[in-house]
C-alpha cells in the first residue's frame, strides 16, 4: 500500500492517504506514465508542485482505465491532493509504501 504524503519544503506534513491495495494500479509501465512509471514498492518517490500538471494528466488516464468505483474515487481524491500541492509553492507530494 502506498501512503500519499503533502508537504511543505519545510518537511511539515499538511496530508495524508492511503488505500488499501492502491500499490496494485497505481505504478503504471505503460508508456506515456512518466511520473506514474517511477513509482516504485521498494523506495518513496518524491514529486514537486512543479510535476502536478503532469501527474493530474497521469491520474486522469489512469481513472479512464479504473473499473472498480473504489478506486476510482481513490484516484479523484488523489487528483485533489495534487492540486493542493500545486497550489503552495515548494510543497511536494510523497509516495512511499512504508
Amino acid at each position: 500500500m502506498f501512503r500519499i504524503i503533502l508537504e511543505t519544503d519545510e518537511g511539515k506534513q499538511l496530508e495524508e492517504m492511503h488505500k488499501e491495495n492502491n500499490e496494485n494500479y497505481l505504478p503504471r509501465e505503460e508508456e506515456g506514465f512518466f511520473i506514474l512509471g517511477e513509482l516504485s514498492v521498494h523506495s518513496y518517490d518524491v514529486f514537486s508542485c512543479k510535476d502536478m500538471d503532469q501527474l493530474q494528466l497521469e491520474l486522469e488516464r489512469l481513472r479512464e482505465i479504473l473499473i472498480h468505483q473504489d478506486d476510482i474515487t481513490h484516484i479523484n481524491e488523489l487528483i485533489v491532493l495534487s492540486e493542493k500541492c500545486k497550489s503552495i509553492t515548494g510543497s511536494r507530494l510523497i509516495f512511499t509504501p512504508f
